[in-house]
């Protein structure tokens, strides 16, 4: 889900920019780093390298792309964390396409995808994360008394279903995975409830099946990891925010073991007014990650360029510039915030590697033609990526 912006306030927003950037407290010379610009993937520092000292950059990939050796180099250049963007979650792994003799077992083909990844990781001396172990609004087996799936099992069932299955996953990646999103996105975007209490997980349990998650998540996890509860679009909903913060502090005083937040990061060029709003939302989360005790992390960052409907309207072939320049603003400025928070921030993660490879372009939304990204369709470095690493 992204915010949609009326063509027409593109169009108003490129005759003020200048005034705009100028009230941000830059400009469009200050924000050219064209002639940093290389044709050669030798001639610049990868990305975790720049940020080696402050904490761990990610990227989300999926297991054919390591197909592509050159994908394969990119990766190992520019992150020292990869996370799987599909291959982890459970409607996937215990996707076995309505056979009923199948029914709640791991697809041993997907499996091998998984496996692949953490190969991948294990061969290069890279990091996974785990993403997800419990997803609420999924239509998983495990909530369900057979496949016809018409009747919810117990509360007693679901949490034995829930430590087989969590167990198993934990255990059998424990050497390569060391940071869990252990639930995500329970949280509800009104006030009016704190959870989603939609989803049948809810109905089962309520909010325990929270708390039971990361209890058996605590029961299998070795020193030193981290057990997350992951969220999206917290950077622009102030209800989502509280419902997500009120909670945590309460398991927190209950003696559940939550290590941190994990807050998505999705964003656009334009969505977030005030200008440095997305800005504020980094050091107002990292202070109130201080105050619980808790860590902060940012797990699937993209800024597209446009949020229009691209399904009725016609396809950029490139981004006016001035947009340009705003994304490599906002890049450099989220950075920035990253960096001033670094006792309590302990990764960032971009979902997906390159303007070619992300979520953005694979997705089902029309919106084929966006540059959400530091590095362009070839894999080679943007404006952006200079802006983010220049301190």
């Amino acid at each position: 889900m992204y915010n949609v912006i009326p063509e027409i306030l593109y169009k108003l927003l490129s005759l003020i920019f200048p005034v705009i950037l100028l009230f941000g407290g830059s400009s469009a010379a200050a924000l050219d780093y064209s002639a940093k610009l290389v044709d050669d993937p030798a001639d610049y520092t990868g990305l975790c390298e720049a940020y080696e000292g402050y904490f761990p950059i990610g990227a989300a990939v999926y297991s054919w792309e390591l197909d592509d050796l050159r994908l394969a180099d990119f990766i190992l250049k520019n992150f020292d964390t990869i996370v799987p963007e599909w291959e982890l979650k459970q409607h996937y792994l215990c996707d076995n396409q309505g056979d009923p003799d199948k029914w709640g077992q791991i697809n041993e083909e997907h499996l091998a995808t998984m496996d692949r990844l953490a190969d991948f990781a294990r061969a290069n001396h890279l990091k996974l994360r785990g993403h997800t172990l419990i997803w609420p609004v999924s239509n998983v087996w495990m909530l369900w008394t057979d496949a016809s799936e018409t009747t919810l099992v117990s509360k007693e069932v679901l949490f034995e279903r829930m430590e087989d299955y969590i167990s198993f996953i934990m255990l059998r990646y424990r050497d390569v995975i060391d940071v869990w999103d252990v639930v995500n996105e329970p949280f509800h975007y009104a006030r009016s409830a704190q959870l989603k209490e939609e989803t049948s997980i809810f109905k089962i349990a309520g909010e325990e099946f929270v708390t039971k998650a990361f209890e058996i998540a605590a029961k299998y996890a070795k020193p030193g990891d981290m057990l997350m509860v992951n969220e999206t679009f917290v950077e622009g909903n102030a209800a989502k925010t509280a419902n997500m913060f009120n909670c945590v502090e309460r398991w927190l005083k209950q003696g559940v073991r939550i290590d941190g937040i994990g807050t998505q990061g999705h964003m656009g060029t334009v969505s977030t007014l005030p200008f440095d709003a997305n800005f504020k939302v980094v050091d107002n989360l990292a202070k109130r990650c201080r105050k619980l005790g808790i860590k902060l992390e940012y797990t699937e960052i993209d800024i597209k360029v446009f949020e229009i409907d691209r399904q009725r309207t016609a396809p950029y072939e490139a981004p006016p510039g001035w947009l340009a320049t705003w994304q490599i603003f906002k890049y450099q400025k989220f950075f920035e915030a990253l960096r001033r928070n670094k006792d309590v921030v302990i990764g960032a993660t971009f979902w997906g590697l390159d303007d070619a490879h992300s979520a953005v372009v694979y997705g089902s939304d029309g919106l084929k033609n966006d540059w959400p990204m530091l590095f362009d369709r070839n894999g080679m470095p943007k404006q952006n990526f200079f802006a983010v690493c220049d301190f």
